[in-house]
């Protein structure tokens, strides 16, 4: 089934359940690269986090929701992004015999602690750059999923390839962190023309795309950074929220 979601005259070498579209070292990006150093040696205990994430994820009713609304789509699901917190551990377990679900990274160590943890033989691992088209035939995918993906130089390319790769019908729900308007961040990123610089701006690109806005939920709200080094927000002061989104290609 998965050979059959890839387009044709790609190059990818396979690795078990891992997918390998990064063929070489010159090709992996810097940020994956420094990601992998820092993990060298350390035992991200995979199975624990998916543990853990199945509970967070479920513990209050917007996420459960968010997991809900992944969970009733059948067919192909991909998380893009997917990080080493596991957060999407309740798809998995919803999943289907006739269900296919891909996990995708560029950070070896964190492909490789996922692969390893998988035991499920429709679960697979890509390994790709999100900064790249997406390895996808056109109207091949279900559902894309994703928790924050703010940090991709090439955001609004990504939309339109989530478009193209669903089929009719399809859906994309995301977890996306949004600044408060007139803090410092805010301006930063609306004088940038970012796609993110509120959530206004976020759904009427997608709008504009061809995604039908379904519905949104605040989750969560902050003052300052997620975690220390974090390049948003660009002052302690600026406040934000993490908000559930839901779309359907029309």
């Amino acid at each position: 089934m998965v050979l059959s979601l890839i387009k044709e005259n790609i190059s990818y070498t396979e690795e078990g359940n891992i997918f390998h579209f990064i063929l070489d070292d010159e090709s992996r990006p810097q940020w994956s690269k420094a990601l992998d150093g820092y993990l060298a040696g350390i035992d991200l205990q995979m199975k624990r986090k998916y543990a853990e994430q199945r509970e967070i994820m479920t513990k209050d009713a917007k996420r459960k929701r968010f997991v809900d609304f992944v969970s009733e789509v059948k067919g192909v699901k991909v998380d893009l992004a997917s990080g080493p917190s596991g957060y999407f551990a309740p798809f998995a377990d919803t999943l289907t015999p006739n269900d296919t679900f891909i996990i995708t990274d560029a950070c070896p160590s964190v492909i490789a602690a996922h692969s390893a943890a998988c035991d499920k033989e429709n679960i697979y691992v890509f390994d790709m750059d999100l900064d790249q088209s997406l390895p996808f035939k056109d109207e091949s995918v279900d559902i894309f999923t994703g928790n924050f993906f703010f940090f991709f130089y090439n955001y609004d390319s990504l939309i339109s390839e989530f478009y193209r790769c669903l089929k009719p019908g399809g859906r994309f729900a995301v977890i996306e962190i949004f600044f408060d308007h007139g803090c410092k961040t805010y301006e930063h990123l609306s004088a940038q023309g970012n796609i993110w610089a509120s959530f206004e701006t976020f759904v009427s690109y997608c709008e504009s795309v061809g995604f039908t806005n379904l519905d949104s939920e605040i989750i969560n709200t902050r003052k300052g950074k997620i975690s220390e080094g974090d390049l948003y927000p660009l002052d302690d002061n600026d406040c934000s929220t993490d908000r559930t989104i839901y779309f359907e290609k029309k």
